[in-house]
């Protein structure tokens, strides 16, 4: 059984798919909320030990997900990875302003790339392990 557990917040479903296909190779078990309001949800129910988080997503930016869980959990101490196509140096300004977000990833990336971040956030041997 994964004792880590990741949460992806993608509003592109084969996107999300190919991340989870990955974590779960990683042995990370993880759960997919294809909007802001999902990712809300399901942090209501278990706090994650690492965000994935687009940011251009329709009805609700990561932006705003990243302010309203600050908002309904101040103390949260999870890290955020963030994945978006959104490579103009204003975005990345903000991604670097906010205090949890510890990479940030512009689409198309690697899956090899991720696996990486993803294994460095949580402190993983390099193996995947």
């Amino acid at each position: 059984m994964a004792d880590r557990y990741a949460l992806i917040v993608e509003d592109s479903a084969d996107i999300a798919g190919m991340i989870q296909m990955l974590l779960t190779r990683m042995g990370i078990e993880s759960q997919h909320a294809g909007n802001g309001f999902a990712a809300l949800k399901c942090l209501e129910d278990r706090l994650p030990d690492v965000l994935l988080l687009d940011i251009n997503m329709p009805g609700m930016s990561g932006w705003q997900v990243l302010d309203a869980i600050k908002e309904r959990h101040p103390d949260f101490s999870f890290p955020i990875i963030v994945l978006t196509a959104l490579a103009d140096p204003a975005n990345r300004l903000i991604g670097k302003l906010q205090h949890h977000v510890v990479r940030y990833m512009t689409k198309p990336f690697s899956m090899e790339e991720l696996a990486k971040n993803v294994r460095e956030v949580l402190g993983l041997p390099a193996d995947g392990g």
